[in-house]
């Protein structure tokens, strides 16, 4: 009987330090990294104030949604720092081979904004069709 108390505190204690080391190794996941990655590149675009980036990753689909905040409240100008924001940012996503994809540039105060169709495209929310136009 002792015998078996020890296997089974040996074998708790084994699962517990896997377990930990399962913890410790795996970070953050690729949809965090991806949006820590993607939040970087639009913050070094002049004219960004702040990125809210949403990535969600699951068996149904990558779906990324972005909402830019610019430092003007003229349409043209913001429409010119997403245009300077978008290749960085889709040049993170290049490991994805599909998703959707959104984003929006908006005044400081909310009441203006400008989205890709400002800059010529119309090509949906593929993640694809926006790489291909913005950074091909």
């Amino acid at each position: 009987m002792h015998r078996l108390k020890t296997v089974a505190g040996a074998l708790t204690l084994a699962m517990a330090v896997l377990g930990l080391s399962a913890c410790v190794v795996s970070g953050a996941s690729p949809a965090d990294r991806l949006k820590k990655d993607m939040q970087d590149a639009a913050m070094s675009v002049p004219g960004v104030e702040s990125a809210q980036v949403n990535v969600n990753m699951n068996t149904s689909g990558n779906f990324i949604n972005v909402k830019l905040v610019g430092t003007s409240n003229d349409e043209a100008a913001l429409a010119e720092v997403l245009g300077e924001a978008l290749p960085p940012m889709l040049e993170k996503t290049e490991d994805l081979e599909s998703g959707s994809f959104a984003i929006s540039i908006f005044s400081p105060d909310d009441a203006v904004s400008a989205g890709a169709d400002a800059l010529g495209y119309s090509g949906g929310k593929s993640l694809s069709n926006f790489r291909e136009f913005f950074v091909n």
